[in-house]
C-alpha cells in the first residue's frame, strides 16, 4: 500500500514540475515575443523622429536664411532622408518592411540619415548659429531643428537598448535551446552619425518630456 502512495506522489510531483517546466518555457515565449513588439514600437518612433529632423532641416533650409551654397546642401540632405526608400534596418523584423532589390543599388537609410547629420554641423557652425539667433523666424526654424535632433538622439537611444535588451535575452541557453523565438530575425540597432555636435545648444527640462 506505501508503495503505491509513494509511486502515486512521485507521478502527481512529476506532473506538477513539468506544468511549471512548461508554464516558465510559456512565460519565457512572451517575454521573447513582448521584446521583439518593443523593438518595433521604438523603430516606428524612430521613423517618426527622423521624417520630424529632415522636415525641420528643409525648413530651414527653405528659409532664406542661409546662404545659398549652405541652403542647397542642406536642402538636398534633407530630401534625400525624406525620399530615402530603404527600411530602416535590414534585419527582417518587421513583416510589413519591404526588402530592398538587391539588383538595385540603394544607399542604406544609416548611410542617408547620417549624410544630414554632418552636413547639419557642417553648415550650422558656430558663427553661423550666431547670425541666426538674431533673426526670429531663423532662430525659430533653428530651435525646431535643435530640438528634433535631440529627440532623435534619445529615439534612437531607446530603439537601441531595446534591441540589445532582445539580443541579451535569444543568447540564453533556455531560448536557444528550445528555440522560444520562434523563426523571428534577430533585431539590429541603428547605426547612424547623430553628433548633435559641441556648438549644439543643452536640451532643456520641458524639451526633454515632450
Amino acid at each position: 500500500m506505501n508503495a503505491g502512495w509513494d509511486a502515486l506522489l512521485a507521478g502527481v510531483l512529476l506532473l506538477l514540475v513539468a506544468v511549471a517546466a512548461g508554464w516558465a518555457l510559456y512565460a519565457q515565449a512572451l517575454r521573447v515575443d513582448r521584446l521583439h513588439r518593443q523593438v518595433l514600437g521604438s523603430r516606428a518612433t524612430l521613423e517618426t523622429q527622423l521624417v520630424h529632423r529632415a522636415q525641420a532641416a528643409a525648413e530651414l533650409a527653405a528659409s532664406g536664411c542661409l546662404d545659398a551654397d549652405s541652403s542647397h546642401l542642406l536642402s538636398r540632405a534633407a530630401h534625400d532622408a525624406l525620399e530615402c526608400e530603404a527600411p530602416l534596418v535590414e534585419d527582417g523584423l518587421d513583416p510589413s518592411s519591404v526588402a530592398p532589390d538587391p539588383d538595385v543599388h540603394m544607399r542604406t537609410r544609416a548611410a542617408v540619415e547620417s549624410d544630414l547629420s554632418r552636413v547639419s554641423r557642417a553648415v550650422l557652425d558656430p558663427q553661423t548659429r550666431c547670425e541666426l539667433m538674431g533673426d526670429p523666424l531663423a532662430a525659430q526654424c533653428l530651435s525646431r531643428l535643435d530640438r528634433a535632433g535631440y529627440r532623435l538622439v534619445l529615439a534612437r537611444r531607446f530603439h537601441d537598448t531595446h534591441v540589445s535588451e532582445t539580443r541579451r535575452l535569444r543568447r540564453s541557453w533556455v531560448v536557444r535551446l528550445f528555440r522560444l523565438a520562434g523563426r523571428a530575425p534577430l533585431p539590429g540597432t541603428f547605426d547612424m552619425d547623430d553628433d548633435l555636435g559641441p556648438e549644439h545648444p543643452p536640451a532643456r527640462h520641458d524639451e526633454e518630456r515632450a
